[in-house]
């Protein structure tokens, strides 16, 4: 009998609404693996990228038609346990045929590494704070600090990677300022939490070891130019100001908890889509997992999606995933992440197609054994089929496809 759980329970394509789902292509990048997959609505694999890197978070395709991927650096130090679990650090593009097009590297980047229609890169990375700066960080499970008792934080970069050379690093802990060339890459703007948070709203959640606060894991541009940022550890949504890097909206439990994915969706509103994880919700036993779409004016939510046919307990991804709304027809995308679930849902709440990540495999294949070691000792020697995010695209934007289609 079939001993791993996903595989007996099934994987592919597990239903479709033809007449409800959202026409398109899903690409999925999963972590255990250097490739990225592009699938119709019938579960088919239409096209799949092989690069040089394993996945260090997720992938997307550009208005350009070239894939953004981001890559786990291989010369990444090991900070901490985690680190080697959710670092990125290498940020590619690449053609349709898998040749590198760009690169751009930062070996303290991780979760969310945005490249921008103009070319521009918006990315989390980190850096050791001083123990002055450790010491008014609050929260965390006492004395679970880095192995060398370093609280890492996090910075926020917007950058032009090509504007002479390719390639920068981190590796100095320096953080320059707007404008400076660094490593042959222009610094438009950086900014540093430990700088702009208020230390006694952004706390460290109790279950959560003090080693990286407030671990940022997503972050975007609304139409104003600032920048929609996601703290897990902190459970808060937060808009930072373009121009003086203060924090000029803020959301946190009850309504968000542990969540991932934030962004825009509405212009005109400033409406925001996240996909709420859920692990440690207050006041509730039962963990469960929702997309949310808030007010951006009222903090209300607007809408929402979370399993109603088992109470919740049909939809869980403790970490990691994504929403997105399609314009056309309303549907929102769900990653059930760190179980390889992809799946789309109308406004109603009905769901119209279902695809689980067939790629089940650990690590020992895309890590070196320095890396497998860390990741056995913090329990992640199993095989796994989890993504980080997935995104649909339609055929008009994937241009070179079709000839690929039809070619074949």
């Amino acid at each position: 009998m079939e001993q791993h759980t996903f595989r007996r329970r099934g994987l592919g394509l597990r239903g479709v609404d033809d007449d409800r789902v959202s026409p398109g292509y899903v690409l999925y990048a999963p972590l255990t693996s250097n490739t990225a997959h592009l699938i119709s609505t019938s579960g088919e694999e239409v096209h799949k990228w092989t690069l040089p890197n394993r996945a260090g978070r997720h992938a997307r395709i550009l208005p350009n038609g070239n894939l953004a991927y981001n890559a786990a650096h291989p010369d990444s130090p090991n900070l901490f346990p985690m680190w080697k679990k959710y670092c990125g650090g290498v940020m590619l593009q690449v053609d349709a045929d898998g040749n590198t097009v760009r690169k751009y590297t930062d070996s303290h980047a991780h979760h969310d590494q945005n490249h921008l229609d103009d070319g521009t890169i918006l990315y989390t990375t980190l850096e050791p704070l001083t123990e002055e700066e450790a010491s008014r960080v609050r929260g965390g499970i006492p004395g679970s600090e880095a192995p060398d008792g370093k609280v890492y934080a996090d910075c926020i970069k917007l950058v032009d990677p090509w504007s002479t050379s390719n390639e920068s690093s981190s590796a100095d802990f320096e953080t320059p300022r707007t404008g400076k060339e660094r490593g042959g890459a222009k610094l438009l703007w950086s900014w540093r939490a430990i700088d702009h948070l208020d230390l006694s709203r952004f706390i460290q959640h109790q279950d959560y070891p003090r080693e990286h606060w407030p671990l940022i894991n997503s972050v975007s541009l609304d139409s104003n130019g600032d920048i929609v940022a996601s703290s897990r550890n902190t459970s808060s949504v937060f808009i930072i100001s373009r121009a003086t890097g203060e924090v000029i909206w803020h959301l946190t439990a009850p309504t968000v908890n542990q969540q991932h994915c934030a962004h825009e969706i509405n212009p005109e509103t400033g409406d925001i889509l996240i996909l709420d994880n859920g692990v440690f919700r207050p006041g509730l036993a039962v963990p469960f997992s929702r997309a949310i779409i808030v007010s951006r004016t009222s903090k209300q939510i607007l809408w929402e999606y979370k399993d109603t046919t088992t109470g919740g307990l049909g939809f869980f991804t403790p970490f990691m995933g994504s929403a997105q709304k399609f314009e056309t027809t309303g549907n929102v995308l769900i990653a059930e992440a760190a179980t390889g679930r992809i799946f789309e849902v109308t406004e109603g709440g009905d769901v119209v197609w279902e695809f689980v990540v067939p790629q089940v495999n650990d690590y020992s294949k895309v890590m070196g054994k320095q890396e497998l070691e860390e990741m056995e000792k913090i329990g992640f020697s199993y095989q796994s089929n989890a993504v980080f995010r997935a995104y649909k695209y339609t055929a008009d934007e994937v241009p070179w496809l079709a000839k690929r289609l039809k070619k074949d």
